[in-house]
């Protein structure tokens, strides 16, 4: 039995209190699809996941009913995650609110935001710890890999980051153009007017954290632009157009590459950019859906599968707006950088893709094997048709009749059958 490799996920579906149990196997094998009831006991039902978060050995799971659940995980395949705590989130009811986010700030404690402008702290279960309101509404939050703080942005919010436990302690809401919110650490200064010398607003869209930094942040925007910060500095350190339509949504650095940040606009260009030179490296092709959701696979997807260019490997998983998960094949980039075409062939590629999943964030479980079991078929036993003796070959041939054998009755002439077989005469008038 061949041994294949796994991409396994948690993701949301598209019917509520479900959560689908993803692997996905390289080369040209069908995808494991388990959906998964979740039994909520004495608490309220879980509706369509929106976002999902690791959360120690939990998922953290925030529903389009405005509920935070904790789920435990199944420990085998006849059992099923259970909701160990739930608390739910008071929106205004006029008006059109969404979750714009959920990050970890340690393997126990997370920060969700609404686009309200509504902060919930949890610590050890899906139980509000804190809440806070700020004036603005917040469209993308991040945290760094180390945890500790966290970075807000939204629509007329300038890019901030935060330290928690200030945050969260803090009475007043208030906060002036030039002053910070209580437990806001650094605040990022709009870019310089442009060339009518008008200002140009601020509408943040997507943040991440770089790998392994604590300081370096990039953004995008509602113009198009992908923007780089430092927060050793106010301005931002580059700003690039790259989006074709409707801004740049999703933003994931690369985790296999160090210079390479992937991006989505609200059309269907999904691409690489080089933070070197700020130039377009690829893009998938064949997307005919926008991303709505990112994840950069770690090191250890190095997939090959027959159809699939020999330099590329799996480095990107996303969830589009048709509710299908694809694994994306990429080509790395030379450690230099790069001058006109490197490469040859296409540098990015769809290597799986399943559908039926609900749009929202994922969790990606990690990689696991898989065994190719071949089925043996009833009374297949002993020889095949090939493997025939000749005592069998002879009975056969003596069951068969020769040519021309048969019963007089069902004989016929020739000339009959040219009768026949020949077409009828038309009539003369």
């Amino acid at each position: 039995m061949a041994t294949y490799r796994t991409a396994d996920f948690w993701a949301p579906s598209l019917h509520p209190n479900t959560l689908l149990q993803l692997s996905v196997p390289e080369g040209e094998r069908n995808p494991v699809v388990r959906p998964l009831p979740i039994k909520h006991n004495e608490h309220a039902p879980v509706g369509v996941v929106k976002r999902m978060l690791r959360f120690g050995d939990e998922l953290l799971v925030a529903d389009d009913g405005f509920r935070m659940s904790a789920l435990s995980l199944p420990a085998d395949e006849a059992s099923v995650p259970i909701v160990t705590s739930q608390s739910t989130h008071a929106v205004p009811s006029r008006g059109t609110s969404i979750w714009t986010g959920l990050a970890s700030l340690s393997d126990t404690s997370a920060v969700s935001s609404l686009s309200t402008g509504r902060l919930t702290l949890y610590n050890g279960s899906a139980e509000a710890v804190g809440t806070r309101k700020l004036g603005a509404p917040i469209l993308t939050l991040s945290t760094p890999d180390a945890g500790q703080a966290f970075a807000l942005a939204g629509k007329e919010l300038e890019l901030g980051v935060f330290d928690p436990e200030r945050t969260f302690a803090a009475t007043s809401t208030a906060a002036s153009p030039k002053d910070l919110y209580e437990g806001e650490v650094w605040r990022a200064k709009n870019v310089p007017h442009n060339s009518l010398r008008l200002r140009v607003p601020v509408h943040h869209l997507c943040s991440s954290y770089l790998p392994g930094s604590t300081s370096s942040i990039v953004t995008g925007t509602k113009a198009g632009n992908v923007r780089r910060y430092d927060t050793r500095q106010r301005k931002p350190t580059a700003d690039w157009k790259l989006a074709r339509e409707g801004g740049v949504a999703v933003i994931a650095p690369s985790r296999l590459e160090e210079n390479t940040v992937f991006f989505a606009d609200h059309s269907n260009l999904l691409g690489a950019l080089d933070l070197r030179t700020g130039k377009l490296l690829y893009s998938v092709p064949g997307l005919a859906a926008t991303p709505h959701s990112l994840f950069p696979l770690p090191k250890g997807a190095d997939w090959t599968p027959p159809s699939i260019a020999r330099e590329q490997v799996a480095g990107l998983a996303t969830v589009s707006s048709d509710a299908t998960l694809r694994i994306c094949g990429v080509t790395l980039a030379p450690s230099e950088t790069p001058k006109g075409n490197w490469g040859s062939g296409k540098k990015a590629s769809v290597m799986a893709s399943v559908g039926g999943v609900g749009v929202g964030t994922f969790v990606f479980s990690g990689f696991g094997s898989g065994k190719d079991v071949v089925e043996k078929k009833e009374g297949e036993e002993g020889e095949s048709d090939e493997e025939l003796g000749e005592d069998e070959e002879e009975e056969i041939w003596e069951g068969m009749g020769e040519v021309g054998q048969g019963d007089s009755d069902e004989e016929v002439s020739e000339d009959d059958s040219d009768e026949e077989e020949q077409p009828p005469r038309k009539r003369r008038k």
